[in-house]
């Protein structure tokens, strides 16, 4: 389905790959509207870059959790909320996306989710999510956008890292992320069936391996602070390019 056009796009998938590793987020939301510009359909897109961010993030947790044996990430009841309030809300948005989608602008809605989540980003240190109804309001929030335009891992992570040390916020959000795509993915295949193609080529390993280890590198020497600073002026310009194009 993806054709690496040229050298670029090759660049492109190998920094996301590498900024996911690095953060936890990365291939879905800088993938997704760059993909958007190329001309790909947003089901098209879905059938790409789930199985790469599925593949990204399950190398990472291995990896993560090798280099730290013990490692406070996930609580029971956090899992249970993500799969109270945020896998329905997937299969929303996924269905929303099947019937309505010639109806919707994507460029514009990814631009804007985008952005949105950019501010709340800005002003994470106003915001709490101790409060049960607000945290499972904001989940199901973020399935919804997530199953209509793979655009949630921002505002996610956010919630995920609001209280957390730098290694146990990266393994749940890595974690997370991990469940988030492919949940999704499994719901995108069952809903659009007659669309399904198996995408994967040679080149992705390449690009899978090559990200994660740039990514695990990077991150030993460059603050997760920074990291999280680039993903967001990536995004930022992503969400401009897409309005305006």
């Amino acid at each position: 389905m993806l054709i690496y056009e040229n050298y670029f796009t090759l660049l492109y998938l190998c920094l996301i790959v590498a900024l996911q590793s690095a953060v936890g987020v990365g291939v879905l939301v800088l993938g997704t509207p760059f993909l958007l510009i190329k001309g790909y359909s947003i089901v098209e897109i879905f059938f790409y870059l789930l199985p790469l961010s599925i593949l990204t993030s399950v190398t990472n947790l291995i990896i993560i959790r090798f280099k730290k044996k013990k490692t406070n990430f996930a609580t029971s009841k956090e899992f249970k909320k993500f799969f109270i309030a945020c896998i329905p809300s997937i299969i929303v948005g996924v269905l929303i996306l099947k019937y309505y989608q010639e109806f919707i602008n994507f460029k514009i809605l990814v631009s804007f989710v985008m952005i949105l989540s950019i501010i709340m980003i800005i002003l994470k240190t106003r915001i709490t999510f101790k409060i049960n109804f607000f945290r499972i309001s904001i989940l199901s929030i973020v399935g919804v956008i997530h199953g209509l335009t793979n655009s949630g891992g921002t505002l996610m992570s956010l919630i995920l890292s609001n209280e957390k040390n730098k290694l146990d916020a990266r393994y749940s959000i890595t974690f997370f992320y991990f469940m988030l795509a492919s949940i999704q993915y499994l719901i995108t295949v069952v809903i659009f069936k007659n669309s399904f193609e198996y995408p994967f080529e040679l080149l992705s390993f390449f690009i899978i391996i090559f990200g994660i280890t740039l990514g695990n590198l990077f991150i030993i020497h460059v603050s997760e602070n920074i990291y999280k600073l680039l993903i967001n002026f990536l995004a930022l310009i992503s969400s401009i390019i897409l309005m305006i194009s």
